[in-house]
């Protein structure tokens, strides 16, 4: 298949408020843009788990969007800076996992925006048509046949000293809020380490598998 010939799966995370304004409006009024994305509707971007977006990648999709409202405009608050501050870790994290980090965006649009919000799929679509077809899965990275534990599966894998941690999907501004979450994880008889990243602090759990209970 030629790159012409590719049509993208691009997933969209749109904003009630904004994203999902804007591209409602986008179809009200026939603003064209490529029939590549597939979208959900969610109450604010800053509910977007890091896994989903991951796992999306990992799934087959060729590329995961996410459209929030202006920075400073949130109706709750700060729901997109909290995105805005997963997504530049999400980044590291899919470089870290071999996909391409460009795969994934954020872009911030209000509800009157339709020509900005077709603009931006347009834009993701071409980057993608020229990236090609995204070829990562679970089966091709080790360490995600079969996961190192068994209560909810954090598919952000962190190689220290020879061992695959998995990040717990949360982000921390202090190293007393950190430290005050992995205690609960120590008491499950997990490994844990804090990793800094940036201005921020992830944990990284790991269990090992003869501790678990066999059904």
């Amino acid at each position: 298949m030629g790159k012409d010939e590719f049509v993208p799966k691009i997933l969209c995370f749109l904003c009630q408020w904004c994203g999902y304004s804007a591209a409602d409006l986008a179809g009200t009024t026939r603003v064209q843009y490529p029939p590549s994305i597939r979208s959900i509707e969610v109450t604010c971007s800053g509910m977007v788990h890091p896994n989903w977006i991951v796992n999306s990648l990992l799934g087959g999709l060729d590329g995961v969007m996410i459209f929030g409202c202006h920075l400073g405009q949130c109706h709750y608050g700060a729901g997109n800076e909290i995105a805005l501050a997963r997504s530049q870790l999400v980044k590291e994290t899919l470089w870290d996992l071999g996909i391409d980090e460009e795969r994934f965006a954020i872009e911030w649009v209000s509800a009157s925006e339709a020509e900005k919000f077709a603009q931006k799929v347009t834009e993701m679509t071409e980057k993608i048509r020229q990236l090609g077809p995204n070829t990562s899965s679970h089966g091709s990275l080790p360490g995600l046949e079969k996961p190192v534990y068994q209560q909810t599966i954090k598919e952000f894998i962190y190689n220290i000293d020879g061992k695959d941690y998995y990040w717990d999907g949360e982000i921390y501004n202090d190293h007393l809020s950190a430290q005050r979450a992995i205690s609960k994880y120590l008491d499950l008889d997990f490994e844990a380490k804090l990793v800094p990243v940036k201005d921020k602090i992830l944990i990284y759990t790991r269990r090992e598998v003869h501790k678990f209970k066999k059904s």
